[in-house]
């Protein structure tokens, strides 16, 4: 990877992170040491994923399942909590699914799920 490629990668993961702080699916954590902030999941969206946790399907040693289960975790979190209306988010999930790789949008939801992805597993 060469060093602008490495760049643009840590941008849209800071990009992502933000946004999602933004829209109230992360937090920092409330730590008395200063420099040592960890980002974890606000209890909210917490709770819409251990609905799809319940699910005997997903097992957190299948990552495919993970990913697929904090995919729709957070659809039903733009949905639930940020009011969209469900038939928007209907139509984006299915425009998603529709046109993965060739989708701005698909890019930046995939980004979404692999910063909650790597949150958990550092939870």
């Amino acid at each position: 990877m060469s060093e602008s490629d490495h760049e643009e990668a840590v941008e849209n993961v800071a990009a992502s992170i933000e946004d999602l702080l933004r829209m109230g699916i992360i937090k920092f954590e409330d730590s008395s040491v200063v420099g040592h902030e960890k980002v974890i999941l606000t209890a909210k969206f917490s709770f819409i994923l251990s609905k799809m946790m319940a699910d005997p399907n997903v097992l957190k040693d299948d990552q495919q399942a993970l990913l697929k289960a904090l995919y729709y975790a957070f659809l039903i979190y733009l949905d639930d909590e940020l009011k969209l209306p469900r038939r928007l988010t209907m139509a984006l999930a299915n425009d998603i699914e529709k046109f993965q790789d060739a989708s701005q949008l698909s890019k930046f939801v995939r980004r979404y799920v692999m910063v909650l992805h790597n949150i958990l597993r550092e939870a």
